[in-house]
């Protein structure tokens, strides 16, 4: 699997939710069994599916460069986020009684996109010289 590929499917996902966050934020909470969304949580997350939307349009962007050590610093933020993203899904899931099983849906995607950006980073010519200098003692 290239980055192109690894790119664009993060950037499709991305898309998708974003446009719903927007449009229909409650009909994303109502998807997840979640309680619906009220003023400043309808703000939130429609400015978060403007975040995705931008997201989006970086990976789509940076799908098209021809080698993958172009996009290193572009890898490593999504490397980063996915990985934080799924420490936050993954202990609200653990944690609190209240989320909806359908939410383990949030656990998958960061965990797939975690692998995905670790495994392009580190096969990133420019990740591998990063990781392979000596360091001193």
């Amino acid at each position: 699997m290239n980055h192109r590929i690894v790119l664009r499917s993060a950037a499709v996902v991305a898309t998708l939710y974003g446009i719903i966050q927007i449009i229909a934020p409650n009909a994303l909470m109502a998807m997840y069994g979640s309680p619906l969304l009220v003023d400043s949580g309808v703000y939130f997350a429609m400015l978060s599916g403007a975040m995705l939307l931008g997201w989006a349009v970086m990976n789509w962007a940076a799908s098209t460069a021809p080698q993958i050590a172009e996009i290193h610093y572009v890898l490593l933020g999504n490397l980063a986020m996915t990985s934080i993203a799924l420490l936050v899904t993954l202990f609200r899931q653990l944690s609190y009684a209240a989320t909806p099983a359908t939410a383990w849906l949030n656990v998958l995607i960061f965990l797939v996109f975690s692998v995905l950006f670790g495994w392009l980073y580190k096969s990133s010519p420019a990740g591998y010289r990063l990781h392979a200098r000596t360091r001193p003692a």
